[in-house]
């Protein structure tokens, strides 16, 4: 899956208040910045009108809005937000089979210009963008209903999600959703390539690339959900902080027995992602006596990965 355009969802963003605009603007900016960051959308927001023409309060603008981020000091977000690719009318480049589609299609909970960018969404699995104006907009996620013209002249009721942001953080399950259906396409020769857009929060060790490709494939995605586990027990960290990482799976230590042997200890030595060879002592179990061995380091908050394969000798 490629990364993603953003849709801006103008039908959110009448706040009535100059000041709740101007600080909804900047939190949704923060989040859709994370966005990008992660690799889940593009530096790409499609609009179906300009933002002179979209009204945030009474004789305010989205772009008076977005011109006052500057002027109360959020400078960064400001930068951010008009350096973003636009492009309207709606419809500018997308794909043929999206446009047919789309041209049959009609929202039924909205007005045809007010459903249109949320109905993008819902075909070309966009991304809409925000403002929390209101408790239905106030979500990370949102349901689209349509009505399809289809090829025997019959009309289909259909219903999508969509994912949706209108806060700074919005963006973490936007960001997590994103990531589990990246790895549900995953093939086998794609994970080492993938890697850091699949599990950006680990970081994997020179040799691990080998033990992939020697990985039976009846395993592999008992390997990536594992992996997946790890990964979010990583970005946790980040955020939590603490000695030892917030494990989400069964982690341990190899045992004092094995760890005072010099030669099983040794077999638990793999090059890091540096080069340097290192040691994995602590492991996660996969399968039918799989392992994964990994180390961490509490003072950068690092979960490095160093083996996937099947049991270390004893």
């Amino acid at each position: 899956m490629n990364a993603r355009e953003m849709v801006l969802n103008h039908a959110s963003l009448w706040v009535g208040d100059r000041t709740d605009a101007i600080d909804f603007l900047k939190g949704a900016v923060s989040g859709i910045a994370q966005l990008v960051k992660e690799g889940v959308v593009e530096r790409v927001l499609r609009t179906n009108r300009s933002s002179t023409e979209v009204l945030c309060a009474k004789d305010f603008s989205l772009f008076d809005a977005t011109q006052e981020l500057r002027g109360s000091g959020a400078r960064d977000e400001y930068l951010f937000l008009v350096r973003l690719t636009t492009k309207t009318p709606l419809q500018s480049g997308i794909r043929e089979e999206v446009e047919q589609r789309f041209l049959g299609c009609e929202t039924l909970d909205l007005q045809p210009e007010d459903g249109a960018p949320l109905l993008l969404c819902a075909l070309a699995h966009s991304v809409a963008i925000g403002l929390p104006s209101h408790e239905d907009w106030d979500r990370d996620r949102v349901t689209v209903r349509f009505e399809e013209l289809l090829p025997d002249d019959t009309f289909s009721l259909e219903s999508e999600d969509i994912d949706h942001l209108a806060r700074a953080a919005h963006a973490a399950p936007i960001c997590a959703r994103h990531r589990r259906l990246l790895r549900a396409g995953l093939r086998p020769d794609e994970l080492w390539a993938k890697r850091q857009e699949v599990f950006p929060n680990l970081v994997f060790g020179s040799d691990v690339e080998g033990h992939l490709a020697k990985l039976r494939a009846r395993l592999f995605h008992t390997v990536v959900n594992k992996l997946g586990q790890l990964d979010t027990t990583a970005g946790g960290w980040h955020d939590a902080g603490g000695a030892m990482p917030p494990w989400t799976c069964h982690v341990t230590n190899e045992s004092e027995r094995l760890r005072n042997n010099t030669t099983l200890r040794e077999k638990r030595r793999f090059r890091s992602h540096s080069g340097d060879r290192a040691l994995f002592l602590w492991h996660a179990r996969f399968g039918s006596g799989g392992r994964i061995h990994l180390r961490f380091d509490p003072e950068r908050r690092e979960v490095e990965i160093g083996y996937i394969g099947g049991h270390l000798p004893l």
